[in-house]
């Protein structure tokens, strides 16, 4: 249990690392955008919600065993994708919809750097210790 919420603090925490590396990044190509902050604010927190959900959805299914309860994880984010989304394009426009879906990556982001390249990185490090 101890591992699992070490596990959801660092991805949250390197999701809104990536947040704040998006929204950076993306002044010197639109400027300060009120809009393109807001969608990119929407989409990171619906995305850690969805993360939220699953990660409370695979607890139920590995202490109940119930399999079907993974899928229902599943199709509960999906509402929430669309009507943030939704909501995006029709009070911001298209900036704001493309940088709702670009804070629904975040999470992704933050799992590739967790579990990808942050593990490789430590485990080359370790073997080259080793040697």
């Amino acid at each position: 249990m101890e591992n699992m919420a070490r596990f959801k603090f660092q991805i949250i925490k390197y999701t809104l690392i990536a947040a704040i590396i998006l929204e950076v990044g993306s002044i010197p190509i639109l400027g300060f955008s009120l809009v393109y902050l807001c969608g990119l604010i929407s989409g990171t927190l619906i995305s850690i919600m969805g993360f939220l959900i699953l990660l409370y959805m695979s607890e139920k299914v590995l202490s109940s065993g119930v399999k079907w309860m993974a899928s229902l994880g599943t199709l509960l984010q999906l509402p929430f994708y669309g009507v943030a989304f939704y909501i995006c394009m029709k009070t911001g426009g298209l900036l704001a919809g493309v940088a709702c879906v670009i804070g629904f990556m975040t999470t992704r982001l933050s799992m590739i750097y967790v579990h990808g390249i942050k593990s490789r990185l430590s485990a080359r490090k370790k073997s080259s210790e080793g040697e």
